[in-house]
């Protein structure tokens, strides 16, 4: 027959303490919650961002007009961006239109007197070579310009003709090929005097194109 196993001797554990309750899920406070965490944990939470706000005084959408000025809507809209970035109100956005229209203005004049120089340039680049031509300039530019007005005559393009004063203002009037051209038409005036001109309009004669060219024609 085995020992009895002995009694278990209770006197070397401590006496037991009393466990604290632990509080319910609707008594935590969640601001208390948050403060017991360590402060690195708590730096680790991120902030509440605010929803970004326009400034103070920036319409939904611009309503820009100018007086006797039609403004392009797509130009509107590429400087929308950058009125609402500089935070202006639709009435500092007005106030620039006017600055701004003379700034268009300035560049229209500066473009136009750009051209018009070039054009005065190259129409006295024209004259100038002309007048150095050997063959229809010199000492043979006034018979060239009056056999060249000849020519131009006979085709109905007389004095006053819209084509004529449109050579005259565009300066290819002066283009050494031009006048070469309407001398050689005006020469051929005065070599046959029965030269189909513009008024005569006779089926019997020989078109101007034969005249001209007449190896071509044979």
């Amino acid at each position: 027959m085995s020992d009895p196993i002995p009694a278990p001797d209770t006197t070397s554990f401590p006496p037991s303490t009393p466990m604290t309750p632990m509080p319910s899920a609707a008594a935590i406070d969640p601001a208390s919650a948050v403060s017991t965490l360590p402060p690195a944990a708590a730096e680790a939470i991120p902030a509440a961002q605010p929803a970004p706000t326009q400034p103070t005084g920036v319409p939904e959408r611009y309503d820009l007009a100018l007086d006797g000025m039609t403004l392009d809507s797509q130009l509107l809209q590429t400087a929308d961006p950058v009125l609402r970035e500089l935070g202006l109100s639709n009435e500092q956005a007005g106030k620039l239109l006017p600055l701004a229209q003379g700034v268009m203005q300035r560049t229209q004049e500066s473009l136009l007197n750009h051209f018009a120089d070039a054009a005065a340039a190259q129409k006295r680049a024209w004259a100038e070579e002309f007048a150095a031509d050997p063959e229809i300039g010199g000492a043979r530019r006034a018979e060239s310009e009056h056999l060249a007005a000849r020519g131009l005559d006979a085709l109905g393009f007389g004095e006053g003709h819209p084509f004529r004063q449109a050579l005259a203002d565009s300066g290819f009037g002066n283009h050494p090929d031009m006048i070469r051209a309407f001398r050689r038409l005006g020469q051929l005036l005065s070599e046959d005097s029965g030269f189909a001109r513009a008024h005569a309009g006779s089926a019997s004669q020989r078109p101007v194109w034969e005249r001209l060219y007449p190896q071509e024609a044979k």
